[in-house]
């Protein structure tokens, strides 16, 4: 298999993985926001929630270039990374609509681990899988 090839998959890895990630959390933060009221949600919820998800996934990405990538391999650390950097980012992102100054960060995070397991249990899941062991496991041949 030719490097070029490897940094295919590695690159479709990391967008499949990024982009479905940023929606678990993005997803997550828009229903904690409304507090679960899907009829009040407007297009400034839909805007924080959106950079919320973005701005989770940036440090994921960031560990996917890093020999730490493996992680992204199993669902629990990968869910568990997510959630982490989910709280990171709506902490950030905006005040907590629930009582407490990190309530709903908190929140946000444990639905963001809970229903990025859930997903990976999902034919989705199932395939992010399978393109992360193919990133994984194979390794740049050199001619001598």
């Amino acid at each position: 298999m030719t490097l070029s090839k490897i940094l295919h998959q590695g690159h479709q890895f990391r967008l499949v993985l990024c982009g479905h990630k940023a929606v678990e959390a993005g997803a997550v933060c828009a229903l904690l926001m409304v507090q679960g009221q899907l009829g009040a949600l407007t297009l400034t919820h839909l805007e924080i929630a959106s950079k919320t998800g973005l701005l989770a996934v940036v440090p994921v990405l960031g560990v996917t270039f890093t020999r730490h990538a493996r992680y992204f391999a199993n669902r629990w650390t990968s869910s568990a990374l997510v959630g982490l950097f989910t709280f990171l980012a709506d902490a950030v992102m905006h005040d907590s609509h629930y009582p407490g100054e990190y309530t709903e960060a908190a929140l946000t995070g444990l639905g963001a681990f809970a229903f990025s397991v859930i997903v990976s249990y999902t034919p989705l899941g199932k395939k992010i899988d399978l393109l992360a062991e193919h990133f994984l496991h194979q390794a740049p041949t050199t001619s001598l």
